[in-house]
């Protein structure tokens, strides 16, 4: 198994996780006799969701390129989840569908998987950073022009990333353009 496709299998398995760590919060580190209060609800969140974003950085952090760019766009993404969870909860509670210890519950939920989501983004491998990637493993590499998706060894000239179609000339004009641009940068 490949330490990506590991990586695919613990990043599925960050739902069950998470909400083995919330079952867990709730029953045993916060035993709520009665509906709980919005300070515990509030203090659930923070622990789930500092485990959460833990879990997830970890995991991903040696493949992710880190640059101010992505640092500020993580932070963006988290300013953005936290809004829309607020905004969620407000939106159920101003439609009074729910009590507040409910509302807190159900925009909580949300902010986590806006994250994620957010991130998974903000930290996608650009076309150049892949085309870099390939190319310091030492051997040519065959990128497409539009995605960067790694084209070597396939027999035909379409890109099963894209499906862009090139001809071949087009693909090795393109792969000497960016040769150029990596050695003028």
């Amino acid at each position: 198994m490949t330490k990506l496709v590991a990586r695919l299998i613990l990043a599925m398995l960050i739902l069950p996780v998470s909400g083995a760590v919330f079952v867990f919060l709730v029953f045993v580190i916060f035993p709520m006799g009665g509906p709980p209060a919005l300070s515990q609800i509030l203090a659930l969140w923070l622990i789930e969701y500092s485990i959460i974003a833990a879990y997830w950085i970890l995991l991903w952090r040696s493949t992710v390129r880190w640059n101010r760019g992505r640092i500020v766009g993580t932070l963006l993404v988290t300013l953005a989840a936290l809004l829309v969870g607020m905004v969620g909860a407000t939106t159920v509670f101003e439609m009074a569908l729910a009590p507040i210890p409910i509302v807190a519950l159900i925009g909580g939920a949300l902010v986590p998987i806006i994250w994620v989501l957010g991130t998974v983004l903000v930290w996608k491998e650009s076309a150049q950073e892949r085309f870099e990637r390939l190319n310091s493993y030492g051997t040519d590499a065959v990128c497409c022009p539009i995605c960067g998706y790694n084209m070597t060894g396939l027999k035909e000239a379409r890109c099963p990333e894209c499906g862009n179609t090139f001809t071949v000339d087009e693909l090795f004009t393109a792969q000497s353009e960016r040769q150029q641009e990596l050695e003028q940068s």
